[in-house]
Protein backbone atom coordinates (compact mmCIF):
# COMPACT_ATOMS: atom_id res chain seq x y z
CA UNK A 1 0.00 0.00 0.00
CA UNK A 2 2.79 2.42 0.91
CA UNK A 3 4.52 1.89 -2.43
CA UNK A 4 1.28 2.47 -4.31
CA UNK A 5 0.60 5.72 -2.43
CA UNK A 6 4.14 7.00 -2.96
CA UNK A 7 3.95 6.09 -6.65
CA UNK A 8 0.67 8.00 -6.94
CA UNK A 9 2.33 11.11 -5.55
CA UNK A 10 5.34 10.60 -7.81
CA UNK A 11 3.15 10.36 -10.93
CA UNK A 12 1.59 13.74 -10.09
CA UNK A 13 4.87 15.52 -9.47
CA UNK A 14 7.50 13.81 -11.63
CA UNK A 15 7.33 16.30 -14.51
CA UNK A 16 7.63 19.28 -12.18
CA UNK A 17 10.37 17.45 -10.28
CA UNK A 18 12.55 16.94 -13.35
CA UNK A 19 11.96 20.48 -14.63
CA UNK A 20 12.80 21.91 -11.20
CA UNK A 21 15.86 19.68 -10.90
CA UNK A 22 17.07 20.81 -14.32
CA UNK A 23 16.52 24.46 -13.39
CA UNK A 24 18.36 24.07 -10.08
CA UNK A 25 21.28 22.29 -11.75
CA UNK A 26 21.56 24.86 -14.54
CA UNK A 27 21.53 27.82 -12.16
CA UNK A 28 24.00 26.07 -9.86
CA UNK A 29 26.36 25.42 -12.77
CA UNK A 30 25.95 28.99 -14.02
CA UNK A 31 26.86 30.31 -10.57
CA UNK A 32 29.97 28.15 -10.57
CA UNK A 33 30.83 29.26 -14.09
CA UNK A 34 30.63 32.93 -13.08
CA UNK A 35 33.06 32.35 -10.21
CA UNK A 36 35.38 30.38 -12.48
CA UNK A 37 35.32 33.17 -15.07
CA UNK A 38 36.31 35.76 -12.46
CA UNK A 39 39.18 33.53 -11.32
CA UNK A 40 40.41 33.18 -14.90
CA UNK A 41 40.37 36.95 -15.39
CA UNK A 42 41.73 38.20 -12.05
CA UNK A 43 42.87 35.20 -10.04
CA UNK A 44 41.48 33.38 -7.02
CA UNK A 45 43.00 35.93 -4.62
CA UNK A 46 40.75 38.62 -6.09
CA UNK A 47 37.74 36.38 -5.52
CA UNK A 48 38.70 35.89 -1.89
CA UNK A 49 39.09 39.64 -1.38
CA UNK A 50 35.65 40.36 -2.79
CA UNK A 51 34.09 37.70 -0.57
CA UNK A 52 35.85 38.97 2.55
CA UNK A 53 35.68 42.73 2.04
CA UNK A 54 32.40 43.14 0.18
CA UNK A 55 30.36 40.27 1.70
CA UNK A 56 29.75 38.87 -1.77
CA UNK A 57 29.13 35.11 -1.84
CA UNK A 58 28.44 34.93 -5.62
CA UNK A 59 25.27 32.89 -5.08
CA UNK A 60 22.58 35.57 -5.33
CA UNK A 61 21.22 33.96 -8.49
CA UNK A 62 19.89 30.95 -6.58
CA UNK A 63 18.18 33.06 -3.93
CA UNK A 64 14.59 32.57 -5.09
CA UNK A 65 15.01 29.23 -6.88
CA UNK A 66 14.21 27.05 -3.83
CA UNK A 67 11.11 29.17 -3.16
CA UNK A 68 9.84 28.73 -6.73
CA UNK A 69 10.59 25.01 -6.66
CA UNK A 70 8.71 24.57 -3.37
CA UNK A 71 5.68 26.39 -4.77
CA UNK A 72 5.73 24.37 -7.99
CA UNK A 73 5.98 20.98 -6.29
CA UNK A 74 3.25 21.89 -3.80
CA UNK A 75 0.83 22.97 -6.52
CA UNK A 76 1.63 19.95 -8.71
CA UNK A 77 1.01 17.59 -5.81
CA UNK A 78 -2.03 19.10 -4.13
CA UNK A 79 -3.97 21.01 -6.79
CA UNK A 80 -5.13 17.82 -8.60
CA UNK A 81 -6.32 16.40 -5.28
CA UNK A 82 -8.74 19.29 -4.96
CA UNK A 83 -9.64 20.05 -8.59
CA UNK A 84 -10.42 16.41 -9.34
CA UNK A 85 -11.68 15.56 -5.85
CA UNK A 86 -9.16 12.75 -5.42
CA UNK A 87 -8.38 13.41 -1.78
CA UNK A 88 -11.81 12.41 -0.53
CA UNK A 89 -11.43 9.01 -2.17
CA UNK A 90 -7.84 8.65 -1.01
CA UNK A 91 -8.75 9.29 2.62
CA UNK A 92 -11.38 6.53 2.45
CA UNK A 93 -8.75 3.90 1.70
CA UNK A 94 -8.32 1.18 4.36
CA UNK A 95 -5.15 2.79 5.64
CA UNK A 96 -4.44 4.98 8.70
CA UNK A 97 -5.16 8.57 7.78
CA UNK A 98 -2.24 10.17 9.59
CA UNK A 99 0.20 7.75 8.03
CA UNK A 100 -1.33 8.43 4.62
CA UNK A 101 -1.00 12.18 5.10
CA UNK A 102 2.55 11.66 6.30
CA UNK A 103 3.43 9.72 3.15
CA UNK A 104 1.99 12.47 0.98
CA UNK A 105 4.00 15.18 2.71
CA UNK A 106 7.16 13.09 2.97
CA UNK A 107 7.07 12.38 -0.76
CA UNK A 108 6.93 16.07 -1.59
CA UNK A 109 9.55 16.98 1.01
CA UNK A 110 11.85 14.21 -0.24
CA UNK A 111 11.62 15.54 -3.79
CA UNK A 112 12.48 19.04 -2.60
CA UNK A 113 15.35 17.75 -0.49
CA UNK A 114 16.78 15.90 -3.51
CA UNK A 115 16.65 19.01 -5.69
CA UNK A 116 18.17 21.24 -3.04
CA UNK A 117 20.94 18.78 -2.17
CA UNK A 118 21.97 18.39 -5.80
CA UNK A 119 22.22 22.15 -6.27
CA UNK A 120 24.00 22.68 -2.95
CA UNK A 121 26.50 19.90 -3.74
CA UNK A 122 27.36 21.48 -7.09
CA UNK A 123 28.24 24.74 -5.36
CA UNK A 124 29.92 23.15 -2.35
CA UNK A 125 32.13 20.76 -4.35
CA UNK A 126 33.37 23.59 -6.55
CA UNK A 127 33.89 25.97 -3.63
CA UNK A 128 35.98 23.43 -1.73
CA UNK A 129 38.38 23.39 -4.69
CA UNK A 130 39.09 27.13 -4.56
CA UNK A 131 38.11 28.40 -1.10
CA UNK A 132 39.13 27.67 2.49
CA UNK A 133 36.62 25.71 4.53
CA UNK A 134 35.61 28.83 6.51
CA UNK A 135 34.45 30.60 3.36
CA UNK A 136 32.70 27.50 2.06
CA UNK A 137 30.83 27.27 5.34
CA UNK A 138 29.87 30.91 5.04
CA UNK A 139 28.49 30.37 1.54
CA UNK A 140 26.45 27.32 2.49
CA UNK A 141 25.06 28.89 5.67
CA UNK A 142 23.96 31.86 3.57
CA UNK A 143 21.96 29.53 1.30
CA UNK A 144 20.35 27.60 4.13
CA UNK A 145 17.44 30.02 4.84
CA UNK A 146 16.62 30.05 1.11
CA UNK A 147 16.22 26.28 1.13
CA UNK A 148 14.12 26.47 4.28
CA UNK A 149 11.97 29.03 2.44
CA UNK A 150 11.35 26.39 -0.22
CA UNK A 151 10.16 23.86 2.36
CA UNK A 152 8.02 26.53 4.00
CA UNK A 153 6.43 27.51 0.68
CA UNK A 154 5.64 23.87 -0.07
CA UNK A 155 3.94 23.35 3.28
CA UNK A 156 1.93 26.56 2.98
CA UNK A 157 0.76 25.59 -0.52
CA UNK A 158 -0.27 22.20 0.85
CA UNK A 159 -2.27 23.76 3.67
CA UNK A 160 -3.89 26.38 1.40
CA UNK A 161 -4.89 23.86 -1.29
CA UNK A 162 -6.42 21.49 1.23
CA UNK A 163 -8.13 24.11 3.38
CA UNK A 164 -11.89 23.82 3.18
CA UNK A 165 -13.00 27.46 3.31
CA UNK A 166 -11.91 30.48 1.28
CA UNK A 167 -11.73 32.62 4.41
CA UNK A 168 -9.10 30.36 5.91
CA UNK A 169 -7.29 30.16 2.58
CA UNK A 170 -6.99 33.95 2.47
CA UNK A 171 -5.70 34.03 6.05
CA UNK A 172 -3.16 31.31 5.29
CA UNK A 173 -2.07 33.11 2.11
CA UNK A 174 -1.43 36.34 4.01
CA UNK A 175 0.40 34.43 6.72
CA UNK A 176 2.49 32.69 4.05
CA UNK A 177 3.54 36.02 2.55
CA UNK A 178 4.52 37.37 5.96
CA UNK A 179 6.51 34.28 6.94
CA UNK A 180 8.27 33.89 3.60
CA UNK A 181 9.34 37.54 3.59
CA UNK A 182 11.29 36.87 6.78
CA UNK A 183 13.66 34.59 4.88
CA UNK A 184 14.75 37.38 2.53
CA UNK A 185 14.89 40.54 4.65
CA UNK A 186 18.57 40.32 5.56
CA UNK A 187 20.98 40.58 2.59
CA UNK A 188 24.22 40.00 4.52
CA UNK A 189 25.86 36.54 4.41
CA UNK A 190 25.03 34.31 7.38
CA UNK A 191 22.51 36.89 8.59
CA UNK A 192 20.09 34.20 9.80
CA UNK A 193 22.49 31.88 11.61
CA UNK A 194 21.16 32.92 15.00
CA UNK A 195 17.60 32.21 13.86
CA UNK A 196 18.09 28.67 12.52
CA UNK A 197 16.33 27.08 15.49
CA UNK A 198 13.36 29.43 15.02
CA UNK A 199 13.27 28.60 11.31
CA UNK A 200 13.26 24.86 12.02
CA UNK A 201 10.42 25.31 14.53
CA UNK A 202 8.47 27.25 11.88
CA UNK A 203 8.85 24.42 9.38
CA UNK A 204 7.70 21.87 11.98
CA UNK A 205 4.65 23.97 12.86
CA UNK A 206 3.75 24.27 9.19
CA UNK A 207 3.95 20.51 8.84
CA UNK A 208 1.48 20.18 11.70
CA UNK A 209 -0.71 22.79 10.00
CA UNK A 210 -0.71 20.76 6.80
CA UNK A 211 -1.76 17.66 8.73
CA UNK A 212 -4.55 19.64 10.37
CA UNK A 213 -5.84 20.96 7.05
CA UNK A 214 -6.17 17.46 5.63
CA UNK A 215 -7.84 16.11 8.76
CA UNK A 216 -10.33 19.03 8.75
CA UNK A 217 -10.94 18.34 5.08
CA UNK A 218 -11.79 14.75 5.96
CA UNK A 219 -14.00 15.60 8.95
CA UNK A 220 -15.90 18.30 7.04
CA UNK A 221 -16.75 16.00 4.17
CA UNK A 222 -17.92 12.82 5.82
CA UNK A 223 -20.62 11.16 3.77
Amino acid sequence: MERALIFKEWVKTRMVFFISLGLAVCIGLYTVAMMNRLIELKGVEHLWLIMLLKDNTFIDMIKYVPLLVGLAVGVAQMAPEMAQKRLKLTLHLPYPQRRLVGLMLLTGLAELLTIYLVQALIIMVYDFRILPSELVGRVMLTTLPWYFAGFTAYLFVTAICLEGTWKRRIVLSLLAIAVLMMYFLQPAPEAYNGMLILIIITVVLLTVLSFGSIIRFKEGRQD
